[in-house]
This record gives structure tokens, C-alpha cells and sequence, in this order.
């Protein structure tokens, strides 16, 4: 038997990193969070591979995200670029890194959202092979999908694709 406190301990920052790329208040991205350990507690019965563990959290966590930002789209409510949280303190205040890693950040929140998906998930540290599978998409897909988020977020950063 898993132990579901266990599979938080070691996944709960990168269900949050995703759960942030889709949604930047706070209050929402626990939310979110609970959702997706709710979902995976109900799920685990289901995993027949354990080694495919952090692949089949994204999935879910990227699932319930991709469903949260449709449902606020139905709604009509507040677009999502409109929760991102202005970021505090002063970014003058923030280190080298961290301007960098709010720049990315905001990069990858302006990718569509098939792109946003394989750059979220990528940077995680998933391989193209679970990335894919994740997605429900082939792998020369994701390779494609990936390579085009590269060269969108290396314009954003004033680089040459």
C-alpha cells in the first residue's frame, strides 16, 4: 500500500509549480492542490506502475488545471491574466535569480495553452516520453510542442529563437 502522506511530501512542490503556471492567487493554487491530492488519493488503486508515479501526478494536476481554467472561461469570469499577483516585494528588491525565475514564469504563462502544458511539464523535469503520455499526445508532438515553447519564451527573453 502507498503511503498518500508520503507521495505529498515528495510531490506537493511540483503540483504546485504546475497549479501556479495556471494560476497565480494563492488562495486558488491551494485549491487547486487539494483538488489534484484528492483526485490522486481516489486514483492511486488505479497506478499499476509505481516508477510512473510523479508522471501520473502531473497528469492529474495538469487535468484539474486545464478543467479550472476552462471553467473560469465559461463563466466569464475574471480573465486568468488578470489574477496574477503583482509580485512582493518590489522586484528591485528580488535577487539576479529570482527576477529570472519570475521572468520565466511570466514567459511560460503567455505560452498557448498547448505549449504552457509541455513547458510546465518539462520543467519539472518529466522526459519527452512522459510528457507525451501525460498529455495523451505522441512524442514527436511533444518535441514539437516543446521546441516551439523554447523558442517563444527565448523571443520573450529577447533572444534569438
Amino acid at each position: 500500500m502507498v503511503d498518500l502522506e508520503e507521495i505529498v511530501k515528495v510531490h506537493a512542490a511540483m503540483v504546485r509549480r504546475i497549479a501556479s503556471v495556471y494560476e497565480r492567487n494563492p488562495d486558488k493554487v491551494d485549491d487547486l492542490a487539494q483538488d489534484v491530492w484528492i483526485a490522486v488519493w481516489q486514483a492511486l488503486p488505479r497506478l499499476n506502475d509505481q516508477a510512473m508515479l510523479k508522471g501520473y501526478i502531473a497528469r492529474i494536476t495538469q487535468n484539474i488545471c486545464v478543467s479550472h481554467v476552462r471553467r473560469a472561461l465559461v463563466r466569464r469570469t475574471q480573465p486568468l491574466a488578470d489574477t496574477v499577483a503583482d509580485p512582493s516585494p518590489s522586484l528591485h528588491e528580488k535577487s539576479a535569480h529570482a527576477m529570472e525565475l519570475f521572468r520565466l514564469t511570466e514567459a511560460v504563462l503567455s505560452l498557448p495553452e498547448n505549449l504552457k502544458a509541455v513547458a510546465s511539464l518539462y520543467l519539472e523535469d518529466l522526459p519527452i516520453k512522459e510528457i507525451a503520455l501525460t498529455l495523451g499526445i505522441s512524442e514527436s508532438n511533444a518535441s514539437v510542442r516543446l521546441h516551439r515553447a523554447k523558442s517563444a519564451i527565448r523571443l520573450s527573453f529577447g533572444e534569438p529563437s
